[in-house]
């Protein structure tokens, strides 16, 4: 009762909340007769007076519970207001509130504010057009009030007056068009009359502040702006704004990134440089968007972002570098603290103090590496930022400390991991070096003496170097004249008039001139647009020509052109529709010809071809003539010939057709573009400096000419080895005296490794010792000269200093470069000084066998088969073992030997089995198929390799027999590791008789036989039942069956000599029956002796005959496959 009495209470204050709630915000009006009249009354001022605007119209769309409705347009009277009748329509109401939807103002005024809501607050569409803008999409929330039967929408509206402003709003990095939003400004379509792509105009109101944002602040992130519009605002160039702050942004990254790997004491004298260079490419683009050179500044804003991204991508290679270099030398100093451990304490006893030692000494190393080394603390710092997620701002004592502790957790795990796979020779051979290093003492020291001096030496004088510079490629006699040429490629987006512009105002530059072609091939995209220049002299058909228009002032300064025209040379100036032509043209001076290009558009993936047809360029007028043979000797201003075919990228061909010149500016076409710049240098400026500047800023290929030598400078990414061809000569003779010091040891154990060798040593084990004990000598000195220099330059710098001197230790040489050249000179020239002593000790120890062997006789024919027997002999109780391992092995034999898709195989009950695979010859053209038998012979298993007999003359089949065979012959030391022996004492058992042998056969067989009974039903529910019950059971008889198999093979031994016996017994038996019917039939016994001697024989043959019967259907039984049993 008390429970319904509460639910009855909830229920009525819910009711009532629900009625206060309807109260509060439906929008209810009453009609004396059930209708209602609904007004708008709609106020406009000026924005910031109140002032109200009268005499403009304006109109408005209502969103109502009556539907949208339109009110307007009208015109505002002398107080700013406008009341218009909506309509009449029946009593409603509703929860959601009316909004304004549109508005249309007219003679020229910007909405600034509806209500209490700025229209730069929200998100709106407005169009201009006719003296009138039209806002859609507003969804302001307006005012509702109810008077009698009249229902009155109250709309303030603030508005300024407006002007038209243009704006350049593209992105100033990719040029991108319109991607800025202008509130409460509204854009101004210019459709197809509009002049410059990447500005738009804008209808802003006046002495209000606009705000320009991108319209999606993360594919865009440039801040927003705002600007006061005043009468004198005409233009807003906000792509230089978004420029200057993306180039503050991405020089700061790159600053901030420098700074980083500065504070390591690395030396970036190259990056600091391409910082600058970088920078003054920025202002180059930035100085071009002031200008309002559009096309030109994206060009380099392209050119920025590609530099940019190379120097990022280097600044990132160079940690992967600082990493590998920290890890390598962190490997040095675990083999140097590895070998002078062992070298130190040589006996088992002393296995402490061994790892000890080791363990020290490897800390010490990797510590005075990581606190001094450059490489080393960006490699430490990395480390960190990648396990605490935020970067590493500054590279403290601490942040080296844990760095350096995971380094070298690191190499010791990977290191002692490593270890457990060593071979047991390996440890052999390290002892023997040991000890011969101990045992000639003077011997040891002078030669590790000249390791170290020679591995030293190199680390100091040997710099291998990866440099992303400006380098001088090649050079060549020049002239006097001090200049630079920029080679560009015309193809691509090359140079333009503005980058002339731009080398004009630059300090350096005292004249500057440029020569432009008609573009023969132009790409876009997937397609390219391939040219033909053609002239055509009045009513001729048009003949192929190069044209090339030059500066004809800056020609005739530098190379005394009109020396060599005939005609008015002085009407040949930039800018003229004038032409001069080859004198092997009849045309008179004075004349009209056409020029014209024949275009074909050239699909580049479906390798097609469109014929666009021929457009004309214009009709020049001729003012000269020149002999073309005379332009060919022109040489440029840096000694090459000006019109070579083959100097720059888009020079004229005049072996393949004639050559006109024509004045620059004469044609305004896309396909004409600038091939190269030549600029005359102020005094006081170097041109190779100049020109490392210009090569890298522009990307294009700059030739520097002064004092009668040029030279090619280009931007490129280069290895360099300085040092390296001098260093052969001490290198050779070090490798001579290793070879010494090797043959001598080698003399002096030569009677002991004789000895060894007749004793059964491996000979690949000699090899082996000796080569280790070679390169004992190089580890140890490599290890010595390397960090042995890397201290001793260290305490020479800082004791240099404390002095008052100068010896600054170049961190540089110590890296990942560094350690290839200490282990090519300390461990590779090492080894190739002992390696020919070292093969003289495997001979040695061959004693006069062959190191391959032939087979000659062990191929053996049987009809359409050549038998192929390894030595592989091994009983039935391990053919399971044998089986596994010849599956196992096939496996891993290389794919250049073996199909591995091709192995299969099966095995029997009585442990035969087959194996089949396809052999490859060399270069994988010759298959061989090939099958690997297990051949039960009484109680041991035969492996035999069958091939068909016609490989038996193919050269190479004995290679891949005697390669299978070396891959079988370890299957003694794998079965050693497989079997696990127990020794048990007990009581010796009773021998079974063979009936009872047989009786237990037969309930093996049929136990065996109930298993697979029992597994071909488990199969046939498979599809009934989950998998892991299907696998769960199904291995469980699997594992049944084995074992009884095993079982079964180990009771069966015996009986096949068991059977033999039986049929010799009842050879004789036969043999008795027949000698006695004999007698019988010829009367020496009688009927009755005849069955009393005959009868006994008889039973004991058909007892005899029924076990030999049972023991063939044992046999039977055993040589099935154990699949189908």
């Amino acid at each position: 009762m008390k429970s319904s009495k509460c639910n009855i209470k909830s229920l009525a204050i819910l009711t009532l909340f629900s009625l206060m709630l309807l109260a509060t915000f439906s929008y209810e009006t009453k009609g004396y007769n059930g209708n209602v009249k609904v007004w708008l009354m709609l106020y406009l001022r000026e924005y910031g007076t109140d002032i109200p605007i009268n005499n403009v119209s304006i109109s408005a769309t209502i969103s109502s519970v009556w539907g949208d409705l339109q009110g307007g347009p009208r015109l505002t009277d002398d107080y700013g207001g406008t009341t218009v009748f909506l309509g009449e329509f029946i009593n409603k109401s509703s929860l959601a509130p009316p909004r304004l939807t549109q508005l249309t103002i007219t003679d020229n005024y910007t909405l600034i504010k509806v209500n209490d809501i700025f229209l730069e607050e929200i998100r709106f569409a407005a169009v201009y057009a006719s003296n009138q803008v039209k806002y859609t999409n507003l969804q302001i929330r307006i005012n509702q009030e109810n008077i009698g039967e009249d229902v009155f929408f109250k709309v303030n509206c603030w508005a300024l007056k407006s002007k038209v402003v243009n704006i350049s709003d593209s992105d100033p990095v990719t040029g991108e068009r319109s991607i800025i939003s202008v509130k409460p400004a509204i854009k101004i379509s210019s459709g197809a009359t509009e002049k410059n792509i990447y500005e738009s105009y804008y209808l802003a109101p006046l002495n209000y502040e606009i705000q320009i944002a991108p319209v999606d602040a993360v594919k865009y992130p440039y801040p927003s702006l705002r600007i006061l519009i005043d009468e004198n605002t005409s233009f807003i160039n906000w792509m230089y704004y978004a420029a200057k702050f993306y180039r503050e942004k991405e020089i700061s990254s790159i600053n901030k990134e420098i700074n980083w790997f500065s504070s390591t004491g690395l030396l970036l004298i190259r990056e600091i440089e391409e910082q600058g260079v970088l920078e003054n490419l920025l202002k180059r683009s930035l100085d071009f968007y002031r200008r309002k050179e559009y096309n030109a500044a994206l060009n380099g804003m392209r050119l920025f972002n590609s530099r940019a991204a190379d120097l990022k991508r280097w600044l990132s290679n160079l940690k992967i570098s600082a990493i590998v270099s920290a890890v390598s030398v962190g490997l040095l100093a675990y083999g140097m603290a590895s070998i002078f451990s062992n070298f130190i304490f040589e006996e088992p006893a002393e296995s402490k103090k061994r790892l000890t030692t080791k363990t020290i000494l490897f800390a010490s190393l990797v510590l005075t590496f990581s606190f001094t080394n450059p490489a080393s603390k960006i490699a430490c710092a990395i480390i960190i930022e990648k396990a605490i997620n935020a970067p590493v701002p500054t590279i403290d004592a601490l942040t080296v400390l844990i760095g350096t502790f995971v380094i070298s957790a690191f190499i010791y795990l990977l290191m002692t991991l490593a270890s457990l796979r060593r071979g047991s020779i390996t440890d052999l051979a390290v002892q023997l070096g040991i000890r011969s290093f101990k045992r000639r003492p003077f011997r040891t020291i002078l030669t590790l003496v000249t390791i170290i001096i020679v591995v030293s030496s190199s680390i100091l004088f040997i710099n291998i170097s990866v440099a992303r510079e400006t380098r001088i490629k090649k050079s060549w006699p020049g002239t006097g004249i001090s200049c630079i040429v920029l080679e560009a490629d015309p193809y691509s987006t090359g140079l333009s008039k503005y980058d002339v512009e731009w080398i004009e105002r630059q300090e350096w530059c005292k004249n500057v001139s440029y020569i432009e072609t008609v573009k023969k091939l132009d790409y876009s995209g997937e397609n390219m647009i391939s040219r033909i220049s053609l002239i055509q002299v009045a009513k001729e058909s048009p003949q192929t020509v190069d044209i090339i228009f030059i500066d004809p002032a800056f020609m005739d300064e530098y190379y005394n052109l009109s020396k060599y025209v005939r005609g008015f040379w002085k009407e040949f100036s930039a800018g003229e529709k004038v032409i001069l032509l080859p004198t092997s043209y009849d045309v008179a001076i004075g004349e009209y010809v056409t020029l014209k290009v024949d275009e074909t558009l050239i699909t580049i993936t479906g390798m097609g071809a469109e014929h666009l047809g021929s457009r004309s360029l214009g009709s020049f007028r001729v003012v000269g003539k020149f002999d073309q043979s005379q332009l060919l000797e022109f040489e440029r201003l840096d000694g090459t010939l000006l019109f070579e075919k083959n100097h720059g990228p888009a020079q004229a061909s005049f072996a393949l057709s004639p050559t006109v010149l024509l004045p620059i500016g004469s044609i305004k076409d896309p396909s004409v573009a600038i091939s190269e710049i030549t600029v005359i240098m102020e005094q006081n400026f170097d041109p190779a400096d100049i020109a490392r500047e210009v090569a890298y800023s522009f990307g294009v290929p700059v030739v520097a000419n002064k004092n009668g030598l040029a030279a090619l400078v280009i931007w490129s990414l280069e290895i360099s080895i300085a040092g390296f061809i001098p260093y052969l000569i001490p290198l050779f003779i070090a490798g001579l005296m290793i070879y010494v010091t090797m043959a001598s040891i080698y003399e002096e154990r030569r009677r002991e490794l004789f000895t060894l060798a007749t004793l059964g040593l491996d000979p690949k084990n000699t090899f082996l010792t000796f080569i280790i004990e070679t390169l004992l000598f190089g580890l140890m000195g490599t290890f010595i000269g390397f960090f042995g220099s890397y201290i001793l330059v260290i305490l020479i710098s800082h004791l240099a200093s404390l002095f008052g001197g100068a010896f600054p230790a170049s961190y540089a040489n110590w890296s990942v470069f560094t350690v290839f050249v200490a282990l090519f000179t300390g461990v590779i020239m090492v080894f190739l000084g002992g390696y020919i002593p070292s093969m003289r000790a495997q001979g040695l120890s061959l004693m006069g066998r062959v190191k391959t062997r032939e087979l000659l006789g062990e191929l053996i024919t049987e009809g359409d088969k050549v038998i192929f027997t390894l030595p592989i002999r091994e009983t039935v109780q391990n053919s399971e073992l044998l089986y596994n391992y010849v599956k196992e092995t096939l496996g891993k034999i290389p794919r250049s030997l073996i199909d591995q898709h091709s192995i299969k195989g099966e095995i029997r009950g009585d442990g035969s089995f087959d194996v089949s695979f396809v052999a490859m010859g060399s270069g994988q053209r010759v298959f061989i198929p090939c099958e690997l038998k297990g051949v039960r012979d009484k109680e041991i298993l035969t492996l035999t390799i069958e091939v068909s007999a016609s490989y038996r003359e193919y050269e190479q089949i004995r290679r891949v027999l005697r390669d299978l065979e070396a891959h079988m012959i370890g299957f003694s030391t794998w079965r050693d590791m497989q079997l696990k022996m127990k020794i048990v004492r007990e009581a010796p058992k009773k021998q079974k008789t063979v009936d009872e042998i047989l009786d237990e056969i037969r309930s093996i067989i049929e136990q065996i036989k109930d298993f697979s009974k029992k597994l071909r039903i488990l199969e046939s529910q498979k599809g009934k039942l989950t998998e892991e019950i299907y696998n769960e059971f199904r291995q469980k008889y699997l594992g049944m069956l084995d074992e009884k198999f095993k079982t079964l093979r180990s009771v069966t031994i015996g009986l096949e000599p068991y059977s033999e016996q039986i049929q010799e017994e009842i050879k004789k038996i036969n043999v008795e029956i027949e000698r006695i019917t004999v007698a019988y039939n010829l009367g020496e016994i009688s009927e009755e002796e005849y069955i009393k001697i005959c009868s006994p024989l008889q039973n004991r043959l058909t007892m005899l005959k029924s076990k030999l019967k049972e023991l063939e259907e044992i046999f039977e039984f055993l040589k099935k496959p154990m699949g189908i049993i």
